[in-house]
């Protein structure tokens, strides 16, 4: 199906905004252009962000922005309290998710070449892209991100699996040099020939039937074996460690060595849920701490996800932490 001429995308475009993610009820509605192309104070917390180094003083710089509802007018984040649809659709190309990207000015000229893209611009953290794409049915929201979603997969690019929430908040953000096109077309399904425009390659974390071998660690093979289940009478008479303590010593000495135990998504996925099931809130920092091994860290993608564990429901064998360091030669593999 060929794409389609957008509505009027010059005039007036209302969104909802928030004063922070923290906010539960919108404090009002602007103009998405405006709000797209806004310099005030904030702009300064915005290029702070970009420079801070500091995990935690990051996300504290993060949680002092504003953000907005692109696709929906809404009085609360939920769809029963959306009360007008934008027709618009926002993704997010994040640099973890898409390590091949060495070039994110580049991508973003490249992506204009795609018709169905009114607006690309730099993320809040300056490390990735977000999208906004007209599109033609609101009610089918989910399955239109699913497609777009698809069509840049096989373009060879990953955007967040999360845009697929109507409601979703998209941070305050700068860019001096954002793509713009207000004649964009409705995306209504992957256009007759790709684009050759975007000639990157994603190499993602892979759900592997036989893994490779691992990244070697710097670590002696079961020193933390050795430390978690001591083997001389002095120890071994000692109170028994709690499973919960067990795991707080292994992830304390993992980080302490700067041992990357996240390079598979899914394994990635299972230290998260675990941490969050044993450690709640509390545990977002060790969270972030095991993550920063990995070679393409990304703050804001690991502390989405982390947000995303605390309210969902899913449960994991705190023996699958060790099942996976067995799996880095960390300790001996769990007799079953």
């Amino acid at each position: 199906m060929a794409c389609k001429k957008v509505r009027n995308m010059e005039n007036i475009i209302k969104v909802s905004m928030f004063e922070s993610a923290q906010n539960r009820y919108a404090s009002g509605v602007v103009n998405l252009w405006d709000w797209l192309f806004l310099e005030d104070y904030r702009t300064v917390l915005i290029k702070e962000l970009r420079n801070e180094s500091d995990l935690m003083k990051r996300r504290e710089l993060k949680e002092l922005l504003p953000a907005i509802t692109v696709s929906c007018v809404c009085s609360e984040r939920r769809t029963e309290k959306i009360y007008e649809y934008t027709n618009l659709i926002c993704i997010d190309i994040d640099g973890k998710d898409n390590p091949s990207i060495s070039n994110i000015e580049d991508l973003k000229i490249k992506l204009g070449e795609l018709p169905y893209i009114m607006y690309c611009g730099l993320s809040a953290s300056g490390n990735g892209l977000f999208c906004i794409i007209p599109y033609a049915d609101p009610t089918n929201h989910k399955n239109v991100f699913e497609a777009i979603k698809n069509d840049f997969e096989e373009m060879g690019i990953i955007i967040d699996k999360s845009c697929g929430d109507i409601c979703r908040l998209r941070f305050l953000s700068h860019d001096t040099q954002p793509y713009v096109n207000k004649h964009a077309e409705v995306y209504t399904s992957k256009p007759k020939t790709k684009s050759n425009a975007v000639e990157y390659i994603y190499k993602p974390k892979q759900k592997y039937k036989t893994k490779p071998p691992k990244p070697r660690t710097l670590l002696i093979p079961n020193a933390i074996e050795t430390f978690l289940r001591p083997n001389n009478f002095v120890l071994e008479s000692a109170t028994p460690l709690t499973k919960k303590q067990k795991v707080e010593r292994l992830l304390n000495e993992i980080t302490r060595n700067q041992v990357d135990i996240t390079y598979y998504y899914d394994d990635w996925i299972a230290i998260g849920n675990i941490i969050k099931n044993m450690f709640g809130e509390e545990g977002r920092a060790l969270f972030h701490k095991v993550s920063s091994f990995y070679p393409n860290y990304d703050y804001d993608e690991t502390d989405r996800e982390y947000s995303a564990m605390i309210i969902g429901r899913y449960r994991y064998n705190s023996d699958r932490l060790f099942e996976i360091a067995a799996e880095y030669k960390l300790i001996s593999p769990i007799k079953k």
